[in-house]
């Protein structure tokens, strides 16, 4: 079993950054709301899209399945951005490079709001997916060396339920507002929202040394070394289906429209809502499943939301409740905002000296997943939602198979 409690590791590379403030000397709870508002503000940004795609294509001239690539830029700029970032955070420091991540992506969305072109829109989108990318690892990294042990599994996962609530606040206001003042606005907002998390940000967060000892050559060796720990492998395997299967059942709602109210403005917005209440259930619900180690957890919540999905495909033919199928749907979300901390506190446990380079390569197989969920959606969206509720829940099915596989790594290694 994997120790959830061990003290913070060094970043890759081996050489002690200069730690934030001793975790006595601060608390606890601004620090996690501040970088909760930031994970909600900044992944936000993917989700943005969702529903604004036929806006913009109608705006723009272009076709659906072009301006489906707004998502897609925006989520493998943001993936491949935690490679460059991620060595870079012991060098920048976390409190810096997060308030500067959060400016920069506030900028691009004003700049994406201002593109007249499909084209242009994709191109400012990417550009906004890298500034994004300063985020994820430098958050968990920040978390996990200035939030005590004791209070570490409630942080991830407030992290964590702010990435998933993202999803539906993000989407619901983007509808919202489109819907009345034109996609542009919704862009236009969310940068202004952004800007001042990022004023929050700068004020709030603890200010942390940095690490120039260290060569940047060796912080990307560091980083080629954990994505090829075979202890950590697993964990890489689990992130790029988590949110695969997430993303992907958002991004089928409309599309296959499984309940029959693709037409109805408001029926849409209910149903991008419902997850919202399991998503907030989560952290409330953690002092019971934090009696299950992290591995275990997530084999468990990962199993969980592959069978709740495949149950809520199988009712669209067999029962059509709306009912029936906005339970399983919340099922559904809940187990993932329970596996994703899960995920993450299993993942830095096993880190070891490894930590930027373990978190920079987590974030990249989570949001790699995001990222192609959109387009697999898109070209196989003749199944209709029960065959690709299917396929989501065959995924995360192998993801639970691969904690599993960590478990059994984890006893070989302590025997």
């Amino acid at each position: 079993m994997l120790n959830q409690t061990r003290p913070p590791a060094p970043p890759a590379g081996g050489t002690q950054a200069t730690p934030a403030a001793a975790p006595a000397a601060v608390r606890p709870l601004p620090q996690i709301l501040v970088i909760a508002a930031a994970a909600l503000v900044i992944t936000g940004q993917l989700y943005l899209a969702l529903p604004l795609l036929a806006p913009i294509a109608a705006d723009t001239g272009a076709s659906t399945a072009t301006v489906s690539w707004t998502v897609t830029a925006f989520g493998a700029a943001y993936a491949l951005g935690f490679l460059v970032f991620g060595p870079l955070v012991p060098r920048i420091g976390h409190r810096r490079l997060i308030a500067a991540g959060l400016a920069a992506t506030a900028l691009f969305a004003v700049v994406t709001a201002l593109m007249p072109t499909a084209e242009t829109v994709i191109a400012a989108r990417a550009l906004q997916g890298c500034a994004a990318a300063t985020f994820a690892p430098t958050a968990i990294g920040y978390l996990t060396r200035t939030i005590p042990a004791s209070r570490r599994a409630h942080a991830f996962t407030a992290l964590t339920s702010a990435f998933l609530a993202s999803a539906v606040v993000a989407q619901v206001a983007a509808q919202v507002i489109a819907d009345r003042w034109g996609w542009p606005a919704a862009f236009l907002a969310s940068g202004a929202v952004t800007a001042g998390v990022a004023v929050l940000a700068r004020l709030v967060l603890v200010p942390d040394g940095r690490d120039r000892a260290t060569p940047l050559a060796a912080a990307y060796r560091g980083l080629l070394t954990a994505a090829l720990l075979p202890r950590l492998l697993p964990f890489y395997l689990v992130a790029l289906t988590l949110l695969f299967g997430f993303v992907g059942v958002y991004a089928a709602v409309r599309p296959t429209d499984p309940l029959g109210v693709a037409g109805d403005a408001a029926a849409l917005l209910t149903l991008r809502a419902t997850g919202l209440p399991a998503i907030l259930l989560a952290p409330l619900a953690m002092p019971l499943l934090a009696r299950l180690a992290p591995p275990h957890r997530l084999a468990a919540s990962a199993a969980a939301a592959a069978l709740l999905i495949g149950a809520a495909a199988a009712s669209v033919p067999l029962a059509g409740s709306v009912a029936l199928f906005t339970l399983l749907l919340g099922g559904f979300v809940f187990a993932t905002a329970v596996a994703l901390p899960a995920a993450m506190q299993a993942t830095t446990a096993a880190a070891g000296d490894h930590l930027a380079g373990a978190s920079a390569m987590y974030g990249f197989w989570l949001y790699i997943g995001s990222s192609a969920a959109a387009p697999v959606v898109a070209g196989t969206v003749g199944l209709g939602f029960t065959g690709l509720g299917a396929m989501f829940a065959a995924v995360l099915l192998a993801g639970s198979a691969a904690a599993l596989g960590a478990v059994f790594l984890g006893r070989r290694a302590a025997r």
